[in-house]
Formats: C-alpha cells, sequence, structure tokens
C-alpha cells in the first residue's frame, strides 16, 4: 500500500511542477529564438566615432598631388568639382565620372600642351570629350 502511494506522489510531483517547467522551458526558448528576428533587435548600434568615409573632394586632392599637377583650390557644385591651378586655369571634373581617369587626362594634356607652350583658360571633363578654351 505504501508502494502504490509514493508512485501516485511522484506521478502528481511531475504531473504539477516538473511538467510545466519543462513546457514553460520550451515556449521560453522559442521565443528567444524568434526574437531575434524582430526588427527591434536587428537596427545597428550607433558608433560614437562614426564612419569616416573620405569625401571625393579629398580623394581629388589626393589624386591630383600624386600626379603632381599644382593647383590652388577645388570647389565642389553639384556635379561636378573645379579645380583652379596656379597658373590661373580652370578645370572642370565630372563628379559623376571616374576621377582617375580624367585625372590622367588632365596630366597628359598638360604636358602635352607645356611642350607646346599654350597655358589653357579652361578645361572641361563634364562631356564626353574635352572642351578646351586657350
Amino acid at each position: 500500500m505504501r508502494t502504490r502511494k509514493l508512485k501516485r506522489k511522484s506521478k502528481s510531483f511531475f504531473i504539477r511542477i516538473i511538467f510545466p517547467v519543462f513546457i514553460l522551458l520550451i515556449l521560453l526558448t522559442f521565443l528567444f529564438y524568434n526574437l531575434s528576428t524582430f526588427s527591434i533587435f536587428n537596427q545597428s548600434i550607433v558608433s560614437p566615432l562614426g564612419r569616416i568615409k573620405p569625401s571625393q573632394a579629398s580623394r581629388l586632392d589626393g589624386l591630383l598631388k600624386k600626379a603632381n599637377i599644382p593647383f590652388s583650390s577645388i570647389t565642389s557644385s553639384a556635379d561636378s568639382y573645379t579645380v583652379v591651378l596656379s597658373d590661373g586655369g580652370q578645370v572642370i571634373v565630372s563628379s559623376k565620372k571616374d576621377l582617375g581617369v580624367q585625372i590622367s587626362s588632365l596630366q597628359l594634356m598638360l604636358n602635352r600642351l607645356t611642350i607646346e607652350g599654350k597655358r589653357i583658360k579652361s578645361l572641361d571633363f563634364r562631356f564626353d570629350k574635352p572642351i578646351i578654351n586657350f
């Protein structure tokens, strides 16, 4: 008789305590697993340092110095940059095209024009073919 009471007690203990705790753990695991998919937790954390990306103007400045092209100032507008050369010429560079290609073309043109003894007033790279004014 005593063994029957123990079996009943252990069975009721399992049903009343352990089974609900087990179900609760399964539900919590499922909840935490799916909680990570909500958009609230997927937002990126804002860093106090921020991401520093070099601007195209500083990239243009570096390309001009690398190509040994003397210039006095760079100003930017909506879709282009205006570079004032040290000899007074003005070069308009498109920000929509590759800056490296435009600067290498500028270097080639300045070398050839220097050999010919000509100075430019303005040079415009915004179009398919560069426009030169002497």
